[in-house]
């Protein structure tokens, strides 16, 4: 998708992070953006983006198929097309394995991958009769190592990873083109939201400060991971990533792909103890 201009792109999550970013993004690039984020006043912020014929905002939770059903038909009523979905919605949890609660997995799997599923079952078959259109759908650095107390997120990335390089083979010869984005560390609202029952360095979490520590370690902003995205969208990349972690450690990944974890999780480990001692 090289031109974007009065392009129709979706975007989930659209009212914080990456998601708002990639809104303000899109319209300087000259598309026309539907947005929506389940937080609905944290939408207000883009209004002044454009007026009603170029943005078009909506209240939603992706984890629910029928509201997402209902949304892309209002964005196809509202603007007549729609070239590309960025299924960027997300949350987060912090849970050893071995004593995660049933529901917080089903939780956050509703979003980081249901979210992704719903997205595409409800825009793809509109963007199949477009000259050319995009599926965005946002993994993560997680979607490419794993991590302890991270189990449930890691098992939702790695399936929308896994999900997007399949629907990528099946509609290889459509106009529909597929990215898929592993975004390393970004400064978001995500771990400030999200549900902390582990840390990484294995005790019992204060949510605020793992919050706090993934804040401190995070080193992109979302207006530099948006233009990236916006950036692999153009060249109809497959994989996107993002961060010089999400770089470094997806190569330490591919040289030691069964022992990454022995040199990790000390190196990130230490890394957190020093973060601690700042706070």
């Amino acid at each position: 998708m090289k031109n974007f201009n009065n392009k129709v792109i979706a975007v989930t999550g659209a009212g914080s992070g990456i998601g708002r970013a990639l809104v303000i993004g899109l319209r300087a690039a000259g598309a026309r953006v539907a947005a929506s984020d389940i937080v609905e006043e944290n939408l207000q912020f883009l209004r002044e983006y454009g007026g009603e014929s170029e943005l078009f905002l909506a209240k939603l939770d992706v984890s629910d198929n029928t509201a997402m059903i209902a949304w892309a038909a209002s964005v196809k009523d509202h603007f007549g097309v729609v070239d590309g979905i960025i299924n960027n919605a997300g949350v987060a949890l912090s849970c050893h394995a071995a004593e995660q609660p049933r529901e917080h997995m089903e939780w956050l799997f509703g979003v980081n991958y249901w979210g992704v599923i719903n997205g595409v079952e409800a825009f793809l078959p509109e963007l199949l009769t477009r000259p050319e259109a995009c599926v965005v759908n946002i993994s993560s650095l997680f979607g490419l190592i794993s991590i302890p107390s991270q189990s449930s997120y890691n098992a939702a990335k790695f399936a929308v990873r896994g999900y997007s390089e399949s629907l990528r083979q099946d509609i290889r010869d459509t106009n529909v083109r597929v990215v898929t984005v592993h975004p390393g560390g970004i400064k978001t609202n995500i771990a400030n939201n999200g549900r902390h029952l582990n840390s990484i360095t294995g005790n019992v979490a204060d949510a605020a400060k793992t919050a706090d520590i993934f804040n401190r370690i995070a080193a992109t902003t979302p207006e530099k991971a948006a233009a990236v995205i916006i950036r692999g969208m153009r060249r109809s990349k497959p994989r996107v990533l993002i961060g010089s972690d999400a770089k470094f450690l997806d190569l330490i990944q591919r040289v030691f792909p069964g022992c990454y974890d022995r040199l990790l999780v000390p190196l990130m480990n230490a890394g957190t103890r020093m973060v601690l001692k700042r706070i």
